[in-house]
């Protein structure tokens, strides 16, 4: 780097940038959050210990869920935790996160209605890669029989409304609907009410 060549951010190494903040996360955090095992997907750590399905988390509450590309840390991880959401799913930077990665923490998160789950919202921003992924993994899911339903965010202030084909990506809006949803779901409202 010469004298002229100014850093624009603090990275090891960009193909890491995703597994690094998911380590930091978790030295930060270690009570607190777990990793899904083969995905970059963080949990809250109620879902750590749910060997029998009568003490998951999801049999009293709605799980939450949200995600997208890395590169807006500490979105959406950061909002993980009681009356917030139950987990986030990492993309690569300014990349949807894949189905199977959706797919993988769905089911961690949320039961079948069969065996009592209360179900699962996903909170999606309006990107489109997301809007793709998101809601494929929530169509496997249901016919799987658990109960999810999909919400996307379109409110945003950094982009014109009538700007391009896509709009709004909800990228600022997005963190008040993690708090809404996360104070519904805590008073345990149903997938419906919630949604």
């Amino acid at each position: 780097m010469t004298a002229a060549t100014k850093p624009k951010k603090f990275l090891n190494d960009p193909s890491q940038a995703v597994d690094e903040f998911i380590t930091g996360q978790l030295l930060q955090f270690p009570n607190h959050l777990r990793k899904l095992s083969n995905h970059h997907v963080l949990l809250h750590s109620s879902f750590a210990t749910t060997s029998s399905t009568s003490s998951h988390p999801n049999k009293h509450t709605v799980s939450l869920l949200s995600g997208g590309g890395s590169g807006h840390e500490p979105s959406h991880a950061g909002y993980i935790g009681s009356n917030l959401l139950s987990g986030a799913i990492l993309g690569g930077i300014f990349a949807s996160p894949p189905v199977s990665s959706i797919l993988a923490a769905i089911r961690a998160v949320t039961l079948p209605a069969s065996q009592g789950g209360r179900g699962c919202l996903l909170i999606v921003k309006n990107y489109t890669g997301d809007r793709l992924n998101f809601g494929m993994a929530c169509e496997m899911a249901n016919a799987e029989g658990r109960s999810v339903k999909m919400v996307v965010v379109a409110d945003d202030c950094a982009i014109e409304r009538k700007k391009g084909i896509t709009g709004a990506r909800g990228v600022a809006g997005t963190v008040l609907v993690h708090k809404t949803v996360g104070a519904a779901a805590g008073r345990g409202m149903t997938l419906e009410e919630v949604a």
